[in-house]
């Protein structure tokens, strides 16, 4: 993210990069502090980079260390990574990794086996130590996600035609006012048929899942050097305050305190 831009009073998160590809995101670099409680529609896989260790606490429960875990999409949770290197790889439920994911970690928060993505966070801590660009980190980034979900021992089902047809629509369709109407017809569904499947088959609902893709939107501009204002109307927000009540909620940070290192 572009420092020029960020002459904040608000005290930083962190800094580091962030980096976007089709189905999933890599945050990677330091924290200055711990999130407040918030939840997304992502899988998000966490690692300590560097031998360090990570903190996470779930609503009503105390703060409990990790090497290395994984968050269920939609689990509410706050994070602590004060003083180490770390990865946050954020995978879409509905993808076909994210999917294999969603069967084995169903819910709240996981350990994992550091030592079986020993090698991956490896080559992210070296790929981002070396300043690679955004295709080599992308591709570190996806190496954690494959080696994961392939430790799963079923093929998991894929995405339902119309759905996965549904979400590409709204993809191309994101500077415009997105009717879910219009939408179930494209896919040839009745409204309220569409929208039981939307759920059934992405775990969230039709609503949120556009504003879920917005925000994606918005932040990847904001991160490519936008300011504020420009990333918000990029991603349909009606202004840069709506966004950033969306990513805080979200992400449990504002949006101006996470900077490009």
């Amino acid at each position: 993210m572009n420092g020029s831009r960020r002459r904040s009073t608000a005290s930083p998160f962190g800094a580091g990069r962030i980096v976007f590809w089709r189905g999933g995101s890599l945050w990677i670099g330091h924290a200055a502090r711990e999130t407040e409680n918030h939840a997304h529609h992502a899988i998000q896989i966490t690692l300590a980079l560097a031998g360090g260790m990570l903190r996470f606490r779930q609503p009503g429960q105390a703060w409990a260390s990790y090497g290395a875990a994984i968050v269920a999409a939609h689990a509410s949770h706050a994070f602590d990574a004060r003083d180490t290197l770390v990865a946050l790889v954020f995978v879409e439920p509905e993808s076909l990794e994210g999917r294999a994911l969603r069967e084995r970690y169903p819910d709240g928060i996981a350990s994992l086996d550091g030592g079986l993505l020993a090698e991956q966070a490896d080559w992210l801590a070296a790929s981002y130590a070396r300043h690679d660009g955004d295709e080599a980190l992308a591709s570190c980034a996806q190496a954690v996600t494959t080696g994961l979900s392939s430790m799963h021992h079923s093929s998991p089902k894929p995405l339902d035609k119309r759905i996965a047809r549904a979400i590409d629509l709204l993809r191309e369709r994101l500077a415009d006012a997105v009717q879910m109407s219009e939408i179930a017809d494209a896919v040839h569904l009745s409204s309220e048929r569409f929208r039981h499947l939307f759920l059934q088959e992405t775990g969230i609902r039709f609503r949120p899942y556009v504003l879920w893709l917005r925000l994606e939107v918005a932040l990847a501009r904001y991160e490519a050097g936008s300011s504020l204002t420009e990333a918000s109307h990029a991603g349909g927000f009606a202004d840069s305050a709506h966004f950033s009540r969306t990513f805080k909620r979200m992400f449990g940070v504002t949006a101006i305190g996470v900077q490009r290192a």
